[in-house]
């Protein structure tokens, strides 16, 4: 499975399913705003302490501000047997398109 999804999938699958929806960036970040359903981990806590708060046997959707550090998360977490897929261009582009 793709370890990545574009911003149109991803609307495309948020209109007919509820998906395991992650923000990574910083709470005052997600304060401001977010994508709707996601749950705010921060990066650093979910980067070293995956186990405490992700099943492996559960899709999850992560997303950061631009795509880049979500992506490294999700391939050194889905190397540990977890399965994150990284929303490409991340929340600066989902309310651009």
């Amino acid at each position: 499975m793709e370890s990545t999804i574009s911003i149109a999938a991803l609307k495309k699958i948020l209109s007919t399913t509820r998906i395991h929806l992650i923000d990574i960036r910083a709470h005052y970040q997600f304060e401001r705003g977010t994508i709707p359903t996601a749950v705010n981990i921060p990066f650093r806590m979910l980067a070293e302490m995956p186990e405490k708060y992700l099943q492996k046997d559960i899709t999850y959707y992560v997303f950061c501000d631009s795509g880049v550090v979500s992506l490294k998360l999700a391939t050194k977490l889905n190397q540990l047997g977890y399965h994150l897929i990284s929303i490409e261009e991340g929340y600066d582009a989902f309310y651009r398109t």
